[in-house]
């Protein structure tokens, strides 16, 4: 009877040393994850702003202030001459298209 005793009992001692284990183990890897989800967000804040400078650059690229100094200053452009203007193609008068509502 002792025997079987101490038998369960080493079981019941093997058992509570097993989860105490895996509980260490889920723990360990719960903490591992809240370090890896706070490295994301510092990245995510990290890229947001990044995002938000270059949106404010292309902005100030897009000016057209800007894109005529550029224009004139480094590539030698000017306005032409309305004699120089060649259009291309043929203009279609307004009434031939059939967009939107008829009338």
């Amino acid at each position: 009877m002792r025997a079987r005793f101490l038998v369960l009992w080493s079981v019941a001692v093997v058992a509570c040393a097993a989860a105490f284990v895996a509980h260490l183990a889920l723990r360990q890897n719960t903490v591992q994850l809240g370090y890896e989800v706070g490295q994301a967000r510092r990245a995510q804040r990290r890229l947001i702003e990044q995002r938000r400078l270059l949106a404010i650059e292309a902005a100030t690229l897009r000016q057209a202030e800007r894109v005529e100094v550029v224009a004139r200053g480094r590539l030698h452009m000017e306005v032409p001459e309305p004699a120089r203007v060649v259009p291309v193609g043929r203009a279609r008068p307004r009434q031939d298209r059939m967009a939107g509502r008829v009338r």
